[in-house]
Parts: structure tokens; C-alpha cells; sequence
């Protein structure tokens, strides 16, 4: 394993847990809205999570990979919703109730020519794909494999509030197999 991300809505208590692991960091509408509830000294580090990251075929953020183009950190996203009062849900989709933004996560993935994209935000474990012909499912786990001509969107579940079940839930994936593995811990 070579780095751990963490899409968002980590809250002020698990901050310090993960200091001691190569995590890269993005923000969630959590952090957004609730900044000032982490210690001082840690805000200006939160204040500057990106709201996105890439890597080849994939990409990684809280809630949708349409983010608008300002939006680059945490303090650009406040400053952007103080200008532009989009709604909330405009910025933070659920890629679980929404087809519409379902549907531009498709789009964009397909756009931007990755094939992957990782999001939190639902605080649920799912995986969605469009097929090569343009056939919707979604899939179960626990091992994926990631067909190379389709689009898929993954939930990657929450460790700290989870809204599928009791299990602590992440995913791991292995870009060189391109599979998804769903995790789920059990008390």
C-alpha cells in the first residue's frame, strides 16, 4: 500500500489518529461548514485539503468530480459559496439520490478520459458503473474488477459514521489489476 486517502468529513477527533500515516487529505462539506470546530493550530493545514486528487484513470474527491474550477482548497470553496451562495447540494451531490449528478459524474469521468472515480460524502459503500454500452449497474463486492473501457463510481464507505450497516467501511485499490476491494471491519 502506498497512500491512503481520505475523501472528507473526518471531523476534529480522528485528525490526530491519522498524523502517523502517509494520508492525503480532501475536504468534505463537514469541513467546509464546520472549520472552526478543529484545534487552531491545525485549521491553516485543513484550510489548504484540496478538493480533488488524481492519478492515472482515476480520480478521488468528496462528493462528485464536478467541482468548479475556483474551488481549488477548502479556503477557495468557502470564499467561492460566500460570493456565489450556490446551494449546497449544487457542491456536494450524493452520487447515491441523485441520477442527474449520477449521470455528469459519468460525463465528466468520461471527459477528463479516466475510468475511476472515489467519493465519500454518502457515507455508504457502492459501487455504479456504465458499461461500454452504456448499460447502468451497479456492482457488489468484495473484489471488483475494473473493466477498462467502462466508468465506474465508488463509494468508498465511512470509518467514522457509517450509514450502511455497523461495519467500518473503506475500499482498497490496486491500480496495476485495476480491482476495488470493499472492506468492511466488524466490531
Amino acid at each position: 500500500m502506498d497512500r491512503y486517502l481520505q475523501l472528507g468529513d473526518l471531523g476534529p477527533s480522528p485528525l490526530a489518529l491519522l498524523d502517523f500515516l502517509p494520508v492525503r487529505h480532501t475536504f468534505g462539506n463537514w469541513e467546509v461548514s464546520q472549520l472552526h470546530h478543529f484545534p487552531p493550530e491545525r485549521q491553516p493545514e485543513i484550510a489548504a485539503w484540496p478538493a480533488q486528487w488524481r492519478g492515472e484513470g482515476w480520480l478521488a474527491a468528496h462528493a462528485s468530480p464536478l467541482f468548479p474550477s475556483e474551488c481549488t482548497d477548502l479556503t477557495a470553496t468557502r470564499r467561492y459559496m460566500a460570493q456565489h451562495r450556490p446551494r449546497w447540494m449544487q457542491l456536494f451531490p450524493s452520487l447515491l439520490h441523485d441520477e442527474k449528478a449520477v449521470w455528469a459524474a459519468f460525463a465528466e469521468l468520461g471527459r477528463q478520459g479516466r475510468r475511476v472515480f472515489f467519493h465519500g460524502h454518502t457515507h455508504v459503500q457502492a459501487v455504479q458503473q456504465l458499461d461500454p454500452d452504456n448499460r447502468y449497474r451497479r456492482l457488489q463486492g468484495p473484489i471488483i474488477r475494473l473493466h477498462p473501457d467502462a466508468l465506474t463510481l465508488v463509494g468508498v464507505g465511512s470509518v467514522g459514521a457509517p450509514r450502511d450497516g455497523n461495519a467500518l467501511r473503506c475500499v482498497l485499490f490496486d491500480d496495476e489489476a485495476w480491482e476495488v476491494e470493499l472492506v468492511g471491519i466488524e466490531d
